[in-house]
């Protein structure tokens, strides 16, 4: 059950992996960052937060909105600011993705930081994105269903 939480090191990154890496942050950057403003943490989770990257978190929260979200959806620590997890809900309704929101992201793996998403979803050290999602309405009824039977 651990490594359902935890991105375990299969396999480590080599010297060579790392130069690698840095060339396809540079086409990473390219795109990621202007489209996403990717924070390059090494997990991409755009494809599960509607696109939108969840580090620009103040916290760097990973799964889902702190306890400070303001009711007008604003952030704890920038009041100025939207909260990202808000942003992350309201866009993955527009999307038809909420379902994606109901699954448990890993803990961030701080050797991953600053390392190429793409390198690691190649080399399996990460899940690769979800592109389509089929009856998202239905998943997330089968969910609350299964939540509730579960309380009973």
């Amino acid at each position: 059950m651990p490594e359902d939480l935890v991105t375990l090191h299969k396999p480590p990154i080599t010297a060579g992996e790392r130069k690698i890496s840095r060339f396809m942050l540079l086409f990473e950057s390219i795109v990621k960052v202007p489209l996403f403003r990717c924070q390059h943490c090494g997990e991409c989770l755009l494809s599960s937060t509607a696109f939108i990257c969840c580090q620009n978190c103040p916290k760097r929260l990973r799964n889902g909105p702190c306890g400070g979200t303001g009711e007008d959806g604003s952030c704890e620590v920038y009041a100025e600011r939207k909260c990202v997890w808000y942003r992350i809900y309201f866009r993955s309704k527009r999307l038809s993705r909420i379902s994606l929101l109901y699954k448990i992201n890993k803990i961030h793996d701080w050797n991953l930081e600053g390392t190429s998403a793409w390198l690691n979803v190649f080399r399996k050290r990460i899940d690769g994105p979800i592109w389509l999602v089929r009856n998202d309405k239905q998943k997330v009824k089968d969910m609350i269903v299964d939540d509730v039977e579960r309380e009973d």
